[in-house]
């Protein structure tokens, strides 16, 4: 039986440097986004799969809370902070987590499935509600059926390509060996 301490490891010096290094790789990475406001693509992602093959799901959602809070609040130009996104990306480092820690290698089923998952909850249900709360358009319903339609679409297509791009990262024999020589205890 699993139990916390499986899934909220103790780190070492070499550990935490690289989960600084990837906390900044997220952060960097959830700064390049395209599309508006309400459609944003980006590959911040990459860096959530990574933390959470590595770490686990609590220390992911942990770094997915605090590079949600420092991008929202050191790195925007005078928005407010709304913490509905933080959420968002602490249930998706945990769905991430709790799919992909401490496995070897991840089977294209499992990236697929979990990406789907994350897709669904995190991007379409969670940051939809999100973005109409800020948008202030429960009201409109041509709105609300454009959103969301446009926003299901975005969903679908992105899905083969972030299941695609996370297969090949956390699957690759550089990092596994980089894993490797940072984890060896």
């Amino acid at each position: 039986m699993k139990t916390l301490k499986n899934y909220f490891p103790r780190l070492d010096t070499k550990q935490v440097a690289l989960l600084g290094l990837l906390a900044a790789l997220l952060l960097i990475l959830s700064r390049f986004t395209f599309g508006p406001d309400w459609l944003k693509f980006g590959f911040s992602f990459i860096a959530s799969g990574l933390i959470a093959k590595w770490y686990g799901p609590i220390w992911g959602a942990f770094v997915a809370f605090i590079c949600d809070f420092i991008g929202a609040t050191i790195l925007t130009s005078g928005q407010p902070y709304f913490p509905g996104f933080a959420l968002s990306a602490i249930v998706g480092a945990l769905i991430y987590g709790f799919s992909f820690y401490n496995r070897d290698h991840l089977s294209w089923t499992r990236v697929i499935v979990t990406t789907a998952i994350v897709l669904v909850v995190v991007n379409l249900c969670l940051n939809t509600i999100w973005v109409i709360t800020l948008q202030n358009a429960w009201h409109n319903s041509g709105m609300l059926k454009t959103m969301v339609s446009t926003r299901a679409l975005k969903q679908l297509v992105f899905w083969p390509i972030q299941s695609i791009l996370l297969y090949v990262i956390l699957n690759n024999k550089q990092l596994d060996r980089l894993r490797a020589d940072i984890f060896a205890r």
